[in-house]
C-alpha cells in the first residue's frame, strides 16, 4: 500500500511537537510562575519580577532547546521533505523525491503508537528520544492506510 506524495510543513511539525511537549510538561512550566505569584502575595512583591523572568526568559529558552533538539533531527527532515510512503509487512519505506536523500526503512518494531489528529497522523518512533515522530498529513491517509498502519503497530509489538 503506497501513499504517493506526503509531507507536512515545518510549522505544522513544530506546532504538534510543542503541543505534545506542553501536554506532558505543563506542570513544570506553570509551577515556578505560580510559586513566584504566591510568594509575591505573601512575602515580597519583587517575586513578580522573578515570575516574569521565568515566564519570558526561561520558558522560551526551553522551547528553543526543544526546537534545536527535535527540529533538526532526521525524523523531522523525513516528515517535512516530499516523499512517497510504502506500508508493507516489515514496516514503512520512505522514498524521497529529492535525489540527495536515500530510501529509508522504518521497521514495524520502531513504531510505538499512532496519534491521529485533524490535520496529521503522528507515528511515534522508538529511537531513544521521547518525542521522535514521523508525521504524515491526514489528507493522504485514507481509512485503508490508517487500518494498515494500526495493524503494523500491533504486529510490531
Amino acid at each position: 500500500m503506497t501513499i504517493p506524495s506526503a509531507s507536512v510543513t515545518a510549522g505544522c511539525y513544530m506546532r504538534h511537537l510543542c503541543l505534545m511537549f506542553l501536554a506532558d510538561n505543563w506542570l513544570w512550566m506553570v509551577l515556578p510562575v505560580a510559586v513566584c505569584g504566591v510568594l509575591a502575595i505573601g512575602v515580597d512583591v519583587r517575586f513578580v519580577i522573578v515570575a516574569m523572568m521565568v515566564l519570558f526568559i526561561v520558558l522560551p529558552m526551553v522551547l528553543a532547546l526543544l526546537y534545536f533538539y527535535y527540529g533538526f533531527s532526521p525524523e523531522a527532515r523525513w516528515s517535512i521533505m516530499e516523499k512517497s510512503v510504502t506500508v508493507g509487512e516489515a514496516g514503512l519505506t520512505l522514498d524521497f523525491t529529492d535525489e540527495r536523500m536515500k530510501k529509508h526503512a522504518i521497521a514495524a518494531d520502531d513504531v510505538r503508537y499512532i496519534i491521529e489528529k485533524d490535520d496529521v497522523v503522528i507515528l511515534m518512533l522508538n529511537t531513544g528520544r521521547r518525542y521522535t515522530s514521523l508525521m504524515l498529513p491526514a489528507s493522504v491517509v485514507d481509512p485503508d492506510v490508517a487500518q494498515r498502519l494500526r495493524q503494523l503497530v500491533t504486529q510490531g509489538h
